[in-house]
Order: structure tokens, then C-alpha cells, then sequence
């Protein structure tokens, strides 16, 4: 059987392409042909890439300078007059959209047609051909649309052979609001595939949520409840993974209620299973949702789910009490009772993980291409995989003649090393000797992960050779480069990154170096598993302090980010109240010697520093006070540029640097962030205080004179404290 889905834009990121992906791959793995047919391409390759035997066709080019963008697809100029014009994408839509989807529907030879989103499914239902069957899906809900897009969508609906929701609550709603339609409307839950990623070890003090940072999320709801969390039990952290145009909004929250040191908003991440492995329990604060795949891909990582019990989907995959909690909407008390009841009680939060992984086996790929072949079945649509085609028996001369190559290859090869007969090889026969002696490419590929002692094992596959090295290559070329032997371990190649590593500080690159010809390829990652770094220090072994930290690059590469020193303040927490930056953390490496200071050196043309002796010092913990008076009483006023100050611990035997080398954050300028303190100067001018992390995270400080001072924000108080004033959120 041929199936087409019909997706916008396969190229993006988002719940119904990702569930899109899974069912077609499952089907695909079940035997039959299927393409995504993508209306747009914004991209040279998908960024979720398709299972194998998926096929992704994409009908009109959107990037302009693109080779293939055709002027007419031009939305303003050209806008569509086919599309809905409510559903979203109507933006991205044109004349030529319109007509490359009519095109494509009139001559598919595809036996099913599945639209994936409302203005798809209106033109699925108005010009697909009848000769195929027609389904259209409902990955939102029925009430979450816009009153026009749900009465268009419920005309169209009668156009259909199928409709399928995801939860059976939201399939119940159309039934009542189309009584009379005679289209099949049935409930197929998304598939989310089993990941190939160690499950959560439960040991991690972190609460894990995800998803866009929109206001259906209610990540407000989340952040409020977890200060109740945190009064009760500080030692645990929120990571909040996603974006969205409530992302600045939602840190100014973070900020407000002062919980910087324990809610991180850590940025889009994908792949997001091995996020989700670095906690101990989910959390989905939604006021609806349509079904709700970052529940089970949290399940699948072996965490219990505290969900609020909005329509559709919680309700329909959470066992309250078994494998989550389920909390009413809009009420952070209860929300934060519930995940202190999993963090209090280990043995129930263990119980609960297990349970929950079990409960997610019943929401995979597979399970939701039986029921899709079902309704198929259902409909008269045929379901059989087409036949293997049947060997036919050909003459011997023509066999010889395929395989002489093959025989003859060898020792045309062989002929080209010795040095009589390659010069008449390579005369005779030069494109020939040029494909043989042609170096044949590899392509390497890392499953990466960090062990519970904090080692790197690399697993290398792609490489047609047991004889190859893992090559470290500094970032930007200069330096030497580290070179580590690849053992054969089964079917792959694997080295082990220990503290004995010599990587000095900065960013390596990996790649992959082949012994017999030296070629090298630049290592791509599979996988990046680091959830036994979260909250780990970094090592202090022989007199060095030594962090190593793996990631995937922008490009999708495998790269270390490495520090190594003689000594290190670890920071803990970074508190901005009051009149100083006061900073906790861990001396690791040596104790202080004699009596640290902390010194602040502003870089640029006109370097400046000052020195705080406010450090206290007990066993291998410091508490570091440096009052914001040294900062304003050397900042220009100009209020043009930012200065940097860049903060270090002094003692007896030198510098120390300050930052957070530790865990499993390779960058934590993005994540790490901390609530500005503004001080008044000498000079009667204001000063903004920001500190912050640094590309290489170290801990460092903006100062800016504001001219004027800057007006209360809404829900802040404007106060007076001691010698200063500060900007002081309200919650």
C-alpha cells in the first residue's frame, strides 16, 4: 500500500511533525511506501530526520536565493486563495502553494491521503481524489481552534473518508458537534518511539518540563510552583527546555521571584531524550493538551509525571497515582505538593518511574500504525505490503558479464601499486585506474556517554576499519592535537575520555582518522548522554582541576569542551540582594594560601581593578562578598558603552579563577543566568550591575551607567538600601 501525508513544512520542528515522523516510519518498517509531502521547504534537510523507507517530497522551494525559488511564491504579492486563510500557515501560503498541491493531489498514485492540520485537510477534502482513500487528522483539539477554523474544518470533515483525533475525549467532541456526519471519526493516540538512551537513574535532584514556551504551557504556573518547592527543598533545580515568545517573560519570573539558582530555561535541545534522562521527574502545567507526546517521551525515560488534569491528554495516559500525578488547573499549592510528595518519598518516586516506563510501552510507533491500518482496513482501503517480485532466472554469459568486474577488480587494483605495470594501466585504462585508486569515503558517527565515575566512552560506527584513531583537534586549529587509539569493542570503535586525558582548556573538535591512509572525517553524534555529570564537580586529582564536558555542536558534530587548572572556585550560588555581589562555591584543587582576596579587572583600552578582602573561608567551602561601590565608583558615565569585569580569587600563590566548570552544561552563558543589582555612584549617576557567565564560564560582571535612571518596571518597587538604590521585583 502507498501512503502520502501531507504535512506544511516537514523541514520545521514541532509535536505534529514529530508525530507524523513516527507513524510513518513504523509504517514504513511494516513493509509500505510513504512519502511526506512537504508544501514547503525552508531548509536543505529535515530537521527531524525521516525513518528509513520514508520518503520526503517537497512541492515548492521557500528559500529565496535558492537555485529553485520560483518568484511566484511570493505570499503578499501572490497570496493564496485556497488555503484557510485563519489556520497559521496562511501566511506562508501562495498561488503557486495552491497549485503544487492541486498538481500533487490530482496525480498521486498514493492509495491513502492523510492531511495533517486543518487548512490541509479543507483541501484534502475539496480537491483529493476519490480514488484514494481520504483521512484527515486533529493533532490540536476541537476547542482549541478558532471559532472559524472549527467550522471550516466540520464542513470539510463530511468531505473525508476519515477523521482521526489523539485523545478519545476530543473524538467524543466532534462526534457531538458533527451528529449527523457519515465520516469515520476514530481516536489514534501518537506513537512515540522507545529512545535509544539509558533511562533515568533517578538520582538526579532535577525537575525536567518541555515544550514550546507558549501560554497554553502555563510555565508561569510552573515557575510559581516550584518557589513553593524550593522554600521546602532548595537542593532541587527546574530545567526548562524549549522556545517561544514568552521566553524573556519568563525569566524576568525566574528573576523576580528569585530562584535564578534553581529554574534554568535551557534553550530548544534536540534530540530531547537524553534531557529528559538527566531528571528524576517530569512536569506538564498545560492548561489543555492535545494529547501530549512530552508525557510519554518522560515516561519512556523512567520519570513519573506530575500533570495538571487539563483536557485532553493527561487524563488519558497518567494512572494518577500509579505512574504520576494528575493536579487541577491553576493551582501552584497543589501543584508543588504534588512534586514534593515524589521528592520526599524516594521509594515512591522509584515505583512510580517503573511504572511509568511500562505505561509509555503502550503509546509507541508501532501500536499506532496497527490502529491506523485498522481504520484503513475498515474503510475497504487495501492493506497488504506488495509482493516481493519474483527472481527471474538469467542466461550464464549474462551473469559472467556482471561479475567480471568484479573478478577483474582485484588485480587491476593490485597492478596499480606495483611500479611496471601502473603507468600502462593508467594509459590504457585512466577512469578506470582513477576509480581505483580513489580513496572510498566513511562516514563516523558517536554515540557519546558520560559513566557514573564521570569518564567519556565515544562509540564510533561507520568507520570500514578496525585500524583508526579518535583525533581531538583544538577549536580554531592552533594547538597541538591529541591523538587516542579506537579499540574494536563488537560492532563498533570505542576509546574512553578519562581524567588523565591531557586536553587543555578550551573546545576540541573529534574526528575520526583511518590508520591505513590517514584519511579523517569530522565526527557526526548520534547520541550525547550526560546525565551522570548533572551536579557533579569537577575533578581534583595530582594537583590539576579537570572538567570534560561533551556536546553536539550547531553543525551536528561531536566536540569536548575541556578545563584544566591548578586550582578552582566552583561556584555554587550567585545571590545579587544587598550591596555586594556575594558568591558561594567550592575551592577545589589546593586550600587558599594565607588570606584570599577577590579581584575584579575591567578588560578593554583602559583597564582598571580593585580588590574585595570580604572572603570567608571554611574547609574547602568560600563565601565571596564584592560591594557594587567598586564598580560604580570607576564606571564612566557616559552610558554609551557596557565595561566587563572579569572576577578572580587572589592568594599567597597566585589567581584563581571563578566560574562553573562543573556538571554537565558545557555553555552556561544562555542558561545560568543571574538578576541585575543597580547601585547609585559617587557622582549621584546610576549603575546596572549584571553579572553573568562567560563563553568560557567564568564568572564576570557588566557595569553601565544609566542616564537617566531607568523607571520602575510594571509589579516592581523602586528602594532604597543603604548606599544605593536597587530595582527590586514584586512578585
Amino acid at each position: 500500500m502507498k501512503i502520502g501525508f501531507l504535512l506544511f513544512n516537514a523541514y520545521g520542528i514541532g509535536g505534529t511533525i514529530r508525530s507524523t515522523m513516527n507513524l510513518a516510519g513504523a509504517l514504513a518498517a511494516a513493509g509500505h511506501e510513504v512519502d511526506i509531502v512537504s508544501v514547503v521547504r525552508s531548509r536543505e534537510q529535515p530537521a527531524l530526520k525521516p525513518a528509513p523507507g520514508v520518503r520526503i517530497v517537497p512541492l515548492v522551494e521557500a528559500r529565496r536565493g535558492h537555485p529553485e525559488f520560483d518568484p511566484e511564491h511570493d505570499p503578499e504579492k501572490f497570496p493564496s486563495r485556497l488555503y484557510l486563510r485563519a489556520d497559521g500557515p496562511y501566511k506562508h501560503s501562495s498561488a503557486l502553494t495552491d497549485r503544487r498541491v492541486v498538481e500533487w493531489l490530482d496525480r498521486t498514485d498514493a492509495d491513502v491521503i492523510v492531511g495533517t492540520r486543518p487548512g490541509i485537510n479543507i483541501m484534502l477534502a475539496e480537491h483529493g481524489p476519490r480514488r484514494a482513500l481520504r483521512i484527515g487528522q486533529e493533532h490540536l483539539t476541537h476547542s482549541l481552534h478558532k471559532p472559524v477554523i472549527q467550522a471550516a474544518q466540520d464542513r470539510a470533515i463530511a468531505g473525508l473518508d476519515a477523521f482521526t483525533t489523539v485523545s478519545y475525549a476530543d473524538a467524543e467532541c466532534y462526534r457531538e458537534a458533527l451528529p449527523g456526519a457519515d465520516t469515520e471519526i476514530r481516536c489514534i493516540p501518537n506513537g512515540v518511539p522507545v529512545p535509544d538512551v539509558a533511562p533515568s537513574s533517578g538520582r538526579n535532584k532535577v525537575v525536567v518540563a518541555a515544550g514550546r514556551l507558549i501560554p497554553v504551557k502555563n510555565y508561569a504556573l510552573l515557575i510559581e510552583s516550584f518557589g513553593h518547592v524550593v522554600a521546602k527543598r532548595p537542593d532541587w533545580s527546574l530545567r526548562l527546555y524549549g522556545r517561544g515568545r514568552l521566553a524573556g517573560q519568563l525569566r524576568g519570573q525566574v528573576m523576580a521571584a528569585g530562584l535564578a539558582n534553581h529554574v534554568r530555561l535551557m534553550g530548544a535541545v534536540s534530540p530531547i531524550e537524553p534531557e529528559w534522562a538527566k531528571g528524576s521527574i517530569a512536569a506538564v502545567s498545560s492548561n489543555a493538551e492535545s494529547f501530549g507526546m512530552t508525557l510519554v517521551e518522560a515516561m519512556h525515560a523512567g520519570l513519573p509525571v506530575v500533570a495538571t488534569d487539563c483536557p485532553y491528554g493527561p487524563g488519558e495516559i497518567i494512572d494518577d497515582g500509579r505512574d504520576g500525578y494528575l493536579v487541577q488547573p491553576g493551582d501552584p499549592e497543589a501543584y508543588a505538593a504534588a512534586l514534593l510528595d515524589l521528592i520526599e518519598d524516594d521509594d515512591r518516586r522509584h515505583a512510580m518511574a517503573r511504572a511509568a516506563r511500562e505505561k509509555a510501552l503502550t503509546f509507541t510507533p508501532g501500536t499506532a500504525a496497527e490502529r491506523f491500518l485498522a481504520l484503513v482496513a475498515e474503510l475497504g482501503g487495501p492493506t497488504g505490503v506488495p509482493p516481493t517480485p519474483v527472481r527471474v532466472r538469467r542466461p550464464v554469459r549474462e551473469v559472467l558479464r556482471q561479475h567480471a568486474g568484479t573478478v577483474a577488480r582485484p588485480v587491476l587494483r593490485a597492478s596499480l601499486h606495483t611500479p611496471v605495470l601502473a603507468p600502462a594501466v593508467r594509459a590504457l585504462m585512466p577512469a578506470r585506474a582513477k576509480r581505483l585508486t580513489r580513496v572510498p569515503g566513511f562516514h563516523p558517527v558517536a554515540r557519546t556517554r558520560a559513566t557514573d565515575d564521570g569518564d567519556i566512552t565515544v562509540d564510533v560506527t561507520g568507520v570500514p576499519t578496525p585500524h583508526a584513531a579518535l583525533v581531538l583537534r583544538p577549536g580554531g586549529g592552533h594547538g597541538e592535537e591529541l591523538r587516542l587509539p579506537l579499540h574494536h569493542d563488537e560492532d563498533t570503535l570505542r576509546v574512553r575520555i578519562g581524567p588523565g586525558t591531557p586536553l587543555g582548556e578550551g573546545q576540541w573538535n573529534a574526528y575520526v582518522e583511518r590508520a591505513d591512509d590517514g584519511v579523517r572525517r569530522r565526527v557526526h553524534t548520534r547520541t550525547v548522554e550526560t546525565a551522570e555529570l548533572v551536579g557533579r564537580t569537577p575533578r581534583a586529582d595530582h594537583g590539576r582541576v579537570v572538567s570534560h564536558i561533551p556536546y553536539t555542536t550547531p553543525s551536528g558534530h561531536l566536540a569536548v569542551r575541556a578545563w584544566d587548572r591548578p586550582a578552582h572556585l566552583e561556584i555554587g550560588t550567585v545571590d545579587t540582594q544587598g550591596d555586594s555581589l556575594i558568591v558561594e562555591g567550592r575551592l577545589l584543587g589546593r586550600p587558599p594560601a594565607g588570606d584570599p582576596v577577590v579581584v575584579a579587572a575591567r578588560r578593554g583600552e583602559t583597564p582598571a581593578s580593585f580588590e574585595s578582602a570580604e572572603v570567608v573561608v571554611t574547609g574547602d567551602r568560600v563565601w565571596c562578598a564584592v560591594p557594587y561601590s567598586g564598580f560604580t565608583e570607576r564606571c564612566r558615565a557616559d552610558g554609551e558603552d557596557r565595561e566587563l569585569w572579569d572576577l578572580s580569587l587572589l592568594d599567597a600563590e597566585g589567581r584563581i579563577p571563578v566560574g562553573r566548570i562543573g556538571g554537565d552544561v558545557a555553555q552556561r552563558k544562555a542558561t545560568d543566568l543571574v538578576p541585575p543589582a543597580f547601585h547609585t555612584g559617587p557622582d549621584g549617576h546610576q549603575v546596572r550591575i549584571g553579572p553573568y557567565f562567560t563563553a568560557t564560564n567564568g564568572l564576570a560582571v557588566t557595569a553601565r551607567a544609566l542616564i537617566p535612571a531607568p523607571e520602575p518596571q510594571a509589579g516592581a518597587v523602586l528602594t532604597a538600601q543603604n548606599s544605593g538604590h536597587r530595582l527590586t521585583e514584586a512578585r
